[in-house]
């Protein structure tokens, strides 16, 4: 019986490297040699043959299954797709619409990414983001419909003689950083150098609307309260009969003063159903301010909040509101078609 005698150096490692060098093995070839002779991990190799360890850790499955990583499996892609194929990447893709990635699609049908992408386009369907939208209960939905019924009785008193109220916020570094230009100079940004967040509230109505009320930090009970007594003579101009209602969200601020509001203040105010930012007008001119804002582009504080009033008197115009509201009088009518489930836009 013949016995070999295998002699492994202590360089053994730097001798194998050098020896495929020498031969012009190339990478597959080299990686299983480190992987099954030299034993060693996925980073060590990545390391030695300058490629991405997920691309060894990749070869070390294939290798892991029996497979000869060194012999190309694909036949190459096919350049049609037969209206069969088409319809089985559909079919994938309403099945699972989650785990259908067109990464996973491409590996599955053996079509590129870019024939896959246009195939899904050209049926219609967008690279969007999941709907994140309230569902509402039964309960729920009930309210609503209870809710916009009684706006709309009268035909629409009370929508027309109600002041909608809320807050948002606006901060100023808050901005893109990317814009169209050409190359291949490049256009430096306004340097925003006062790290600004303000907080808004604001009434509307068919009528016109309160002046816009700036701050800054969180809105609580007290200030609530101290904003309500500065703009509620600016309610009473609009409406000098008294006979206009007040209509605010559930925020916990909102909550602990509806009794100051309704026997101090002596407003009427009307009860808004939980999560319903869609019944609220005011909602949309919250986007539409900022919008503007945006394009003004302020640099500083003083800046943001002249921008901010003057776009506010802007949207604000009473033939403006009072389209608007027409515009809240249908959707409410609409919401009660759909028994209460949430509006689209």
């Amino acid at each position: 019986m013949n016995i070999i005698i295998l002699l492994v150096p202590i360089n053994y490692n730097i001798n194998i490297i050098s020896m495929c060098d020498k031969y012009q093995i190339d990478n597959k070839t080299r990686f299983l040699v480190l992987y099954l002779d030299a034993q060693m991990g996925a980073q060590e190799i990545a390391t030695i043959l300058n490629q991405p360890c997920k691309t060894v850790r990749y070869w070390i499955s294939r290798t892991q299954n029996g497979e000869d990583i060194r012999t190309n499996t694909r036949t190459g892609r096919p350049r049609c797709m037969n209206e069969e194929t088409e319809d089985k990447i559909i079919q994938m893709v309403k099945a699972n619409p989650e785990g259908m990635t067109i990464l996973k699609l491409a590996a599955i049908t053996g079509y590129s990414r870019s024939s896959i992408g246009k195939l899904l386009r050209r049926k219609g369907y967008k690279y969007l983001g999941y709907d994140r939208s309230v569902i509402y209960d039964e309960e729920e939905r009930a309210i609503r419909v209870e809710f916009c019924n009684h706006m709309l009785a009268n035909e629409g008193k009370l929508i027309y003689s109600s002041f909608f109220s809320d807050e948002m916020g606006f901060q100023l570094n808050n901005a893109r950083r990317r814009c169209w230009q050409i190359p291949p100079k490049k256009l430096r940004r306004k340097d925003k150098k006062e790290n600004v967040k303000l907080g808004c509230w604001g009434a509307i109505s068919a009528q016109g609307a309160t002046s816009l009320e700036i701050y800054k930090g969180g809105m609580n009970g007290d200030f609530f309260r101290q904003v309500i007594e500065r703009h509620k003579p600016e309610m009473e101009t609009l409406f000098p009969d008294g006979d206009f209602y007040f209509i605010q969200d559930n925020l916990s601020a909102h909550r602990k003063s509806e009794d100051w509001l309704i026997k101090q203040q002596h407003i009427k105010l009307i009860k808004w159903p939980r999560r319903s930012p869609d019944l609220n007008i005011i909602e949309h001119l919250w986007v539409a301010l900022k919008s503007k804002v945006r394009q003004d582009s302020p640099t500083n504080e003083n800046e943001l909040r002249e921008s901010l009033l003057r776009n506010w008197e802007l949207l604000t115009n009473p033939e403006r509101l009072h389209m608007c509201f027409e515009a809240l009088h249908s959707r409410y009518m609409e919401c009660v078609s759909m028994d209460g489930q949430r509006l689209p836009g």
